[in-house]
């Protein structure tokens, strides 16, 4: 198969793609790849690519560099089977690109020593560089600054404000085409939720349960074909959203401060979609880790933020209590799937500790209570 062509090719159940680098990696591909020195490296969660923070030394031996950036870098080191797809990295250059042009903070590519912004790597799985290998594209971004939205508080302030900047994050790909993205489709899709049966082996009897019963729900409820859509980022979560406190705000109390959104980053599951998944997947993740207000109010104060900006149809508004549980059931039975896979991999099961008690008590609530819950604190935003 044609990767090149293969947009729907999807991540099968029993794969294992993240890549294994061995302790020198990083500091060998910087100066080899792109004349650069570390200075220092922290390594940064990523679920199926390898990701690290980078600082380098003044001095550099690149001419496509002109000027080093101030804030550091990101080296990313992709899966393998992303690595099969480099139209999918270059469409996505093109794509922070229109962004910025848009109003919206993304990262920038930096050119290696040959002026490219992307190659393909070979990665030994030991220090020795003998044995094992994998080929994987390896691409330097620039760091943004900012810190993740998993690390503030979540107030009423900032939910609101999150769900604006979903709005104008969406509203930011008017007018963007790409041909890799309009076939392109991946596992996390929203719209791919019955791919959960091929997974649910791994969960325990209660938890499948559960989980089946969403999928029924998804097949009977939904018709992707009556909502609107477009392209969209696919995977506005809590880890790829950045933000800072807004300045001079002294001693406010938290629940008053406001925050400015600094970027948003990996574009690895943006595709031809439903505009509602974008913000179901952003509504999901806010819920899962929130602590300082009722879980169930969570998707109020998005919603309030977002329609500030952003209208939804009534399609969309009702579909949104199985379209969140879809994305819950995604994050749990993926993470699930890829820890059973690979016991390393700590960041499969980031959800799992708040996710399966928040899916139990959603699914519980009925529709019209959720929505009615919602639609009031909507209209508080408005008086």
């Amino acid at each position: 198969m044609d990767s090149e062509k293969a947009g729907s090719m999807i991540q099968k159940a029993g794969e294992v793609i993240k890549p294994v680098v061995p302790d020198g990696t990083v500091e060998e591909l910087l100066e080899g790849v792109y004349g650069l020195k570390v200075l220092t490296v922290k390594s940064i969660n990523g679920y199926d690519d390898c990701n690290y923070a980078i600082t380098v030394d003044g001095n550099y031996d690149n001419k496509y560099i002109k000027q080093l950036w101030p804030h550091g870098y990101i080296l990313k080191i992709i899966n393998t089977l992303d690595s099969k797809r480099p139209k999918m990295h270059e469409a996505q250059f093109l794509l922070m690109d229109h962004l910025r042009k848009g109003g919206i903070p993304t990262q920038k590519p930096v050119p290696d020593k040959n002026g490219e912004l992307m190659s393909c790597q070979k990665i030994y799985k030991n220090e020795d560089q003998n044995g094992d290998c994998n080929q994987h594209i390896v691409k330097l971004l620039t760091y943004l600054p900012g810190d993740i939205l998993l690390n503030y508080p979540f107030t009423t302030n900032l939910l609101y404000e999150n769900g604006q900047f979903v709005a104008k994050v969406t509203n930011a790909f008017q007018g963007f085409q790409n041909g890799f993205f309009k076939t392109f489709d991946c596992r996390w899709s929203l719209g791919n939720m019955p791919l959960l049966k091929d997974y649910v082996f791994v969960l325990k009897p209660e938890d499948r349960q559960l989980v089946n019963k969403v999928i029924e729900a998804f097949e009977n409820e939904i018709n992707p074909a009556n909502f609107p859509k477009g392209y969209i980022h696919g995977d506005m979560n809590e880890s790829n959203i950045l933000v800072a406190p807004e300045e001079g705000q002294g001693d406010l109390p938290t629940e008053c401060k406001r925050y400015k959104f600094t970027g948003v980053i990996d574009f690895q599951h943006t595709a031809y979609s439903c505009f509602v998944y974008n913000l179901a997947v952003n509504v999901t993740y806010v819920m899962i880790f929130t602590d300082r207000i009722n879980q169930l109010d969570v998707p109020g104060h998005i919603l309030a933020g977002y329609l500030s900006l952003r209208q939804l149809t009534d399609e969309e508004f009702g579909s949104l209590k199985v379209l969140l549980a879809v994305r819950m059931c995604q994050s749990l039975v993926f993470g699930a799937h890829t820890y059973h896979l690979d016991p390393t991999n700590a960041s499969a099961l980031h959800t799992s500790k708040r996710g399966w008690s928040l899916l139990y008590k959603f699914w519980s609530e009925p529709k019209d209570k959720l929505e009615s819950r919602w639609k009031s604190i909507i209209k508080s935003y408005q008086l």
